[in-house]
């Protein structure tokens, strides 16, 4: 079984790391793949990169930019293949990445392949990103998949996954509001215990800078929350997607927000976000995942729905 992968790689102003990426797609020990190499409007030699390969397997797209969920997405209709991953152009995968994948493909309902994750800082050390916890399954048999890292570059999908799925253009967190979808869709999920995906750490990213798009994860949320209730509304696969406005709206953005670089600008982004999450789930107190957090989580976020921001900051800044 030689199933053909469509490997969709959106590229924008990415000189620096193209060739390592692009590199590690085309030396993969598995060689039936679609490289579908979608220029986004780069202003760099990014272009010029991509046209100085000469390999059959390399389709290249130019565009103007739209995003990485329009480039995405651009390469999705333009895919032939039975299988679709996607690389971000600024990461690599290990060589034996989908030779690995493919050799799970034991049946036709398998619609997900996962593997770890390797983050590679700009130092050169590394650290390790689980894909999840688990061997086989579906959400509906263990509905704590459904909150399994949520990135779109460690998985090998089912081309069909995509029929009514699109990444959201122009959103932060466009990973967020598709994957758990595609989880939710998927009769069976298989997990490898590698880490075949390496994440690159880039020094400036947005992670530290005060930017209002943060608190389009709650439309991210939101938008995997609606799409349950509309195709089945099963309530435990809810409670699951809820709590996640826990894990990612509460905690994981209020630490996004304690380390801008703009330390003046923290109260006012703590406020609006206790805010967004008390509207977007009234109920969070009464939800597991925050009844589970430890005293000096549950202090915090106990202060902050004070409205006593300067004091849970101050607290971080110790």
């Amino acid at each position: 079984m030689y199933p053909l992968i469509s490997v969709i790689v959106p590229i924008y102003n990415v000189e620096k790391y193209l060739n390592r990426c692009i590199d590690s797609i085309l030396n993969q020990t598995y060689k039936n793949l679609e490289i579908i190499l979608v220029d986004d409007g780069s202003t760099d030699n990014s272009i010029n990169i991509i046209k100085s390969y000469n390999d059959d397997r390399i389709k290249i797209y130019s565009k103007k930019n739209g995003g990485l969920s329009d480039a995405r997405n651009y390469g999705l209709d333009k895919a032939n293949g039975n299988y679709v991953s996607f690389i971000d152009s600024d990461d690599f995968i290990e060589l034996d990445m989908f030779e690995k994948m493919v050799q799970h493909l034991t049946d036709r309902d398998i619609d997900i392949v996962v593997c770890d994750m390797k983050y590679l800082y700009d130092d050169g050390s590394t650290s390790f990103a689980s894909g999840g916890n688990f061997v086989c399954g579906n959400v509906f048999e263990n509905p704590d998949l459904i909150l399994m890292n949520n990135s779109a570059c460690n998985k090998l999908y089912k081309i069909e996954m995509f029929n009514d799925i699109k990444f959201p253009k122009g959103k932060y967190y466009e990973d967020l509001a598709t994957i758990p979808i595609l989880l939710y869709k998927a009769k069976k999920i298989i997990k490898i215990d590698e880490p075949f995906y390496i994440y690159f750490q880039r020094k400036g990213s947005i992670a530290h800078s005060a930017n209002k798009k943060i608190f389009e994860i709650y439309d991210a949320i939101k938008s995997c929350i609606d799409y349950v209730k509309s195709t089945g509304n099963e309530e435990i696969i809810l409670k699951k997607l809820y709590s996640m406005y826990i894990v990612h709206g509460l905690d994981i953005t209020t630490i996004r927000i304690k380390d801008f670089d703009n330390k003046n600008i923290r109260k006012e982004y703590l406020l609006q976000n206790m805010e967004l999450l008390k509207n977007n789930y009234p109920d969070y107190m009464n939800d597991i995942v925050y009844k589970n957090y430890g005293l000096k989580k549950k202090i915090i976020f106990q202060l902050l729905r004070m409205g006593l921001e300067s004091l849970v900051l101050k607290i971080y800044d110790k």
